[in-house]
């Protein structure tokens, strides 16, 4: 099955600090900055630097090239790891899959801001990619609920981050360093990043970004080690082999899920599976759903017990349907589509064909 659109949103390489291309004063550069990782924009110029010990916690919307000296025991390396797409376009929303163009940017960028030229690609090892795809759902309040409805699926982990981040993500395999994934909502991520590093990323940008639920693939440094003890090089992974890797990670948990209409029927079967409770309780809490939009939602709180009324609005915002949907009425704008893995969008284009 062919899936145009996944793109590479990170990738860590490393290289040995005894290769001897490095050089003496690049090797003690590298050596002197050990415990720390840098970070500079795609022109070499250095944003930040803090002690970390940890490269991998770094998040694949980290702007920029980071760096950072390791060791595992036996020697040490110059590890880079970056977004290739980021590194391109400004933006990590949308890419490529080309494993090979994509190393080339970051070491590029590497030798921009550590002012050395560095080995080509084939001597580098790579540590970490992550495979990426959105999803174009009809509106915002469509990605929460396909959130929680992930949240059903095999193995799934839930983290909660604040409404400026993002809100709800989704995490599969959260410590492993073989394979793991999550899904969550790029259009409050995106707004979040825009603010923070001052990204360019036009309004309408922002709105179209707002439809995308975005599923991360991550093979981490044990799957590469497994590749190279049987005698394969990460240079050779096709984009073909990142499309199947991606796949049979996520098909179990993703593939057709659907996203309904919310007749009543459907939305009570919501409130009682995502809340876990019984079916009385998510018929009550219908009831006081179909009365906020007959009546407006302070009418509906003046003649309820406050504790019944909180509660029903947590059963209900636990489904998808937002603040803003309950203090303007809004009937629940959630309609039939289901989640084809095949069939990601590859550009801001593409949303707007759609739209």
């Amino acid at each position: 099955m062919k899936t145009a659109g996944l793109l590479i949103d990170w990738l860590t390489l490393r290289i040995p600090l005894s290769d001897k291309q490095l050089g003496f004063d690049l090797h003690q550069r590298v050596m002197n900055a050990r415990m720390h990782i840098q970070c500079f924009d795609s022109e070499g110029v250095k944003k930040w630097e803090k002690a970390s010990l940890d490269f991998d916690a770094l998040r694949s919307d980290t702007v920029g090239l980071c760096w950072m000296m390791q060791g595992d025991g036996v020697q040490y390396y110059l590890v880079i790891g970056g977004s290739p797409a980021s590194l391109n376009h400004g933006l990590n929303v949308f890419g490529d899959l080309d494993i090979r163009a994509g190393a080339e940017t970051l070491i590029r960028a590497a030798q921009r801001g550590l002012q050395a030229i560095l080995p080509p690609l084939d001597r580098w090892q790579c540590r970490r990619i992550d495979i990426t795809g959105n999803y174009l759902l009809p509106d915002a309040s469509s990605v929460k609920q396909a959130l929680r409805m992930l949240m059903n699926t095999d193995a799934a982990r839930r983290r909660a981050t604040s409404a400026k981040r993002g809100g709800d993500t989704v995490m599969w395999n959260t410590t492993s360093d073989l394979t793991k994934g999550k899904a969550y909502h790029k259009g409050p991520q995106l707004l979040f990043s825009c603010r923070r590093h001052n990204l360019d990323v036009t309004p309408e940008q922002i709105e179209m970004a707002d439809r995308l639920l975005r599923l991360e693939h991550t093979r981490g440094a044990r799957w590469f080690r497994r590749e190279e003890e049987d005698g394969r090089r990460w240079q050779d992974l096709t984009s073909e082999k990142l499309e199947e890797c991606y796949l049979e990670f996520f098909e179990r948990l993703v593939e057709g899920v659907e996203v309904k209409d919310m007749d009543r029927m459907t939305l009570v079967e919501l409130i009682q599976n995502s809340n876990n409770i019984t079916e009385g309780r998510a018929e009550a809490a219908f009831t006081t759903y179909r009365n906020i939009r007959a009546d407006g939602l302070e009418v509906v709180k003046g003649f309820m017990a406050k504790s019944t009324f909180y509660r029903h609005l947590r059963y209900l915002r636990n489904v998808g349907i937002t603040d803003s949907d309950l203090y303007n009425s809004n009937v629940f704008p959630i309609r039939p589509v289901r989640i084809v893995l095949a069939q990601p969008v590859s550009s801001w284009e593409d949303i707007r064909r759609v739209a």
